[in-house]
């Protein structure tokens, strides 16, 4: 199989490190990190360009499309609202798809005047303030309208204190709101179905970023909220909302994004790679998904750690493309770090394969070529083309890796036990040893 060439840009932000962990191993895509200086993408992406110019010089567009035909690129994942805002607006010049919801939606998630605007009558959609006049009641909340983040924002306390801020003009006065703040994260397909949506909490925050935070239960109060802004904005795939409650606990609104956020990730910690699926999405591909349940703990230093709310005494695992990579040639290494740890906590680990009708190659000859040890595993199961993994899972405090979404799904929907793609090993890897 013929991989499609993915740029994810710029590859120097904190979620494009995620992006690229969710895709480099995939099977039908190959990632590119693309930015405009050095940067940490160089160290977790095999194929990196540093030399970009920025998006705001003259010179952009020309060089950007030369290095997309030069690249083969197929599909550019933006990792910014105006990165996003300017590929949309160009997307019928530039010859690769932009992954990312259509240029007007990028709009108005860059400029919140705009957002406030199309929302103002929903019940969530927070007062809003044209001028000082107008405030009745401080303190009030302002923020610049085309800043993403809380770049520029502040609790302002008096009417004295508004009038002295500079630029008003440019900033979004709006209500304050005191309650909790959350991130719900989803997913719109072309069909502008709404197919997957996770609210989460921050407990602590590094550099703007969350460094802990953890998946809540989606609540009718949330998806009610999720869907009223689906119907009203044009989104496809992956986008963003940051709620908080005010002072009566009533959920408002505080941003719409269409970026990946920066611990979208925690998605993943469930078995929902969104990259990938708005990959998929976008590439004309089915986009089903299975979703685990249980709570994923997400917390950075400066790089992504995982606890799953998850026990189990028994792993059963593919070995072709799950074991192995690279086409057969290598043993995934994140792969079997994560099976000798399993053996030191006497976690039963059983091979289920069809690596033989395959390949016409004995799995020991395998074994031999890559240096893995047959005793790694208790149960060595070797199947034929018309047999079915699922006849051989009868542990229900089990597991099920696969690098396949068809196997995995018909595990999940037959046997009712979590199941993982090989990108989801960080996530089921014990850190603390």
């Amino acid at each position: 199989m013929t991989k499609k060439n993915v740029m994810v840009f710029s590859g120097s932000t904190y979620p494009a490190m995620q992006i690229i962990d969710c895709l480099k191993n995939n099977l039908r895509f190959h990632v590119i990190a693309a930015s405009s200086y050095p940067n940490h993408s160089e160290f977790v992406c095999e194929d990196s360009i540093i030399d970009l110019p920025y998006v705001y010089e003259d010179r952009f567009l020309s060089v950007f499309i030369k290095i997309i035909k030069e690249k083969q690129i197929d599909f550019i994942i933006p990792t910014d609202e105006t990165i996003a805002m300017v590929l949309k607006e160009h997307e019928s010049e530039i010859p690769a798809i932009v992954v990312c919801s259509p240029y007007e939606t990028t709009c108005l998630c860059r400029h919140k005047k705009i957002a406030y605007k199309t929302l103002l009558k929903e019940f969530y959609c927070p007062e809003i303030y044209d001028n000082v006049d107008h405030v009745k009641k401080y303190p009030v909340f302002i923020k610049p309208d085309s800043s993403q983040g809380s770049k520029g924002a502040k609790i302002i306390n008096s009417a004295e204190e508004l009038q002295n801020i500079d630029n008003l003009d440019e900033m979004v006065i709006c209500e304050y709101l005191p309650g909790e703040e959350f991130t719900v994260d989803c997913f719109t397909n072309k069909n502008r179905e709404l197919i997957f949506c996770n609210p989460r909490i921050r407990s602590r925050l590094m550099n703007g970023i969350t460094a802990r935070g953890n998946n809540i239960p989606l609540t009718d109060e949330f998806l009610n909220i999720i869907k009223s802004i689906n119907d009203r904005i044009h989104f496809r795939g992956y986008w963003y909302v940051q709620l908080k409650r005010d002072s009566n606990n009533n959920l408002k609104l505080l941003e719409i994004c269409t970026r990946f956020a920066g611990t979208f990730a925690i998605s993943k910690g469930l078995g929902v790679n969104l990259p990938l699926l708005s990959l998929c999405d976008f590439s004309g591909l089915p986009t089903e998904l299975t979703k685990n349940d249980y709570t994923v703990v997400c917390d950075k230093t400066y790089i992504d750690r995982y606890k799953l709310c998850l026990e189990f005494n028994h792993v059963y695992i593919d070995y072709d493309d799950t074991v192995t990579y690279k086409d057969g040639r290598a043993v995934n290494p994140y792969v079997i770090a994560f099976l000798y740890q399993c053996r030191y906590k006497k976690i039963k680990l059983s091979l289920i394969t069809r690596h033989f009708e395959t390949f016409k190659e004995k799995l020991q000859d395998s074994f031999k070529k890559l240096s893995i040890s047959e005793s790694l595993f208790d149960e060595i199961i070797e199947l034929k083309w018309n047999e079915s993994k699922v006849n051989y899972i009868n542990d229900k405090n089990s597991i099920f890796i696969d690098n396949s979404f068809a196997e995995r799904k018909l595990i999940h929907d037959k046997c009712n036990i979590p199941v993982f793609d090989v990108s989801n090993m960080d996530c089921l890897f014990d850190w603390r040893q």
